[in-house]
């Protein structure tokens, strides 16, 4: 029989706590036609803990675990990867879902739960692009996002923005100009990643130590 886990922890249910956010963001992305789900299976019978965009299938909070996610459960040794190959549901009102499960275990390899999403692929493309669209026009600014590939690349891309910014302010002298960069960076927080000073170093051409001492200045500043 599938395992309906009443003995969930507090661990177990501070993990499921943290993904909520991730299922508002996961919404917030792909629009209304999009539900996302998350079950915590403690009580199959009412697994439902959070869901959003819910008028996809008509569900709320307290719903129970359906009868596919069951059946997953009961073969949650053989599902290895932890996420199900997407599938395509049809609704009794002849709307079509394409949908995907995602198993969540805890340390210990146990399974507390599931993220399901369930896309609405009988609304017409252009009004989710449409919606998507408007969604973003909210935002103030646009965001600077470098999807690197290396440690080294990130520092380079991030240093490179900085000394862009600065390229406007005239009579500055190569020692302050590597100051203002270092507090640039520390204050992006880009030192927190492993090499980072190391890599800063060699692009400005310093040491390490001289970084060092301008990250001391930048913290003192930013006190």
């Amino acid at each position: 029989m599938a395992k309906s886990s009443k003995t969930l922890n507090k661990e177990d249910k501070k993990i499921m706590h943290a993904l909520e956010p991730v299922i508002d963001g996961i919404a917030e992305l792909f629009g209304s036609n999009c539900e996302v789900v998350l079950h915590r299976l403690e009580d199959i019978s009412h697994s439902v803990i959070k869901i959003v965009n819910g008028h996809v299938t008509g569900r709320k909070v307290g719903a129970p675990l359906t009868n596919f996610g069951i059946e997953l459960l009961e073969n949650a040794d053989s599902l290895g990867k932890g996420v199900t190959d997407s599938y395509f549901i049809k609704q009794a009102d002849g709307r079509l879902l394409k949908s995907v499960g995602i198993l969540i275990r805890n340390d210990k390899g146990k399974p507390i739960g599931f993220v399901c999403i369930n896309v609405d692929l009988s609304l017409p493309l252009l009004s989710c692009v449409n919606e998507s669209l408007s969604r973003d026009s909210k935002l103030p600014v646009s965001v600077i996002e470098h999807f690197s590939l290396t440690v080294e690349e990130l520092v380079s891309q991030m240093f490179e923005t900085v000394i862009i910014r600065m390229s406007s302010q005239r009579g500055m002298s190569p020692t302050e100009k590597n100051k203002v960069a270092v507090r640039e960076l520390y204050t992006r927080g880009i030192f927190k990643v492993t090499g980072a000073i190391d890599i800063a170093a060699k692009l400005m051409g310093i040491s390490r130590y001289t970084v060092y001492n301008y990250i001391r200045e930048a913290k003192l500043i930013a006190e």
